[in-house]
């Protein structure tokens, strides 16, 4: 029977309903330092139900010259669990529904702000530099209710076909995404990223 109130993770294929649910929890890979991440991948080589995350600021550890720019201590780098069940489970049955707030979001940067990124970004393709780049912010969003009617509610508005919901016994994170990293069917190897992804054109030229 699942228990929210334990660690667990859900991985949801929100297109066709379907997720894979770990619980069970029998031991966790956690990574908080920069220095701790290559040695905590290595670590999940270990045979087992490994599920989890790894975040995206783990890979300023993984380039030493990002070493430096490393965002301050926050949440975990990495955290993975090893789990003693795996069970295909239908999710929307498994999270149900409650009352469950979302607040509009706030950006963590004003327009100005965000339009001087741009031009400088604009300038270092114009210069050669770079070829592209992935111009982000943050933003604070205020919700309310059980993290599990909270990624209900998203989930029922979200077209993203792929979703996550990780409880690590402290820490709740729910995920939706368009893309596919990756995903292992006997030989055949899937990828379905954001990027890349527009239909051919006509010709070598139109493309």
């Amino acid at each position: 029977m699942f228990d929210p109130t334990r660690p667990f993770v859900l991985l949801d294929d929100v297109a066709s309903g379907r997720a894979r649910l770990f619980s069970g929890l029998i031991e966790t890979v956690v990574a908080e330092a920069p220095g701790a991440v290559v040695p905590a991948l290595e670590q999940l080589r270990a045979p087992g139900l490994w599920a989890g995350f790894v975040g995206f600021e783990a890979g300023y550890a993984l380039e030493p010259r990002l070493g430096e720019r490393l965002p301050p201590a926050g949440e975990p780098l990495l955290w993975f669990g090893r789990f003693g069940k795996e069970a295909i489970v239908d999710a929307a049955a498994l999270i149900g529904s409650g009352p469950a707030a979302v607040g509009p979001a706030v950006p963590g940067v004003t327009q100005d702000g965000y339009a001087a990124q741009l031009a400088r970004v604009q300038a270092l393709i114009a210069a050669g530099d770079i070829y592209q780049a992935n111009l982000t912010f943050a933003a604070a969003v205020a919700v309310g209710g059980h993290p599990l009617h909270l990624y209900a509610r998203l989930r029922a508005g979200s077209r993203a076909p792929f979703g996550a919901l990780v409880f690590t016994g402290t820490l709740w994170l729910l995920s939706f995404s368009p893309e596919l990293f990756f995903e292992l069917k006997g030989r055949r190897l899937l990828a379905r990223p954001m990027k890349g992804t527009a239909a051919r054109g006509a010709d070598a030229a139109d493309d």
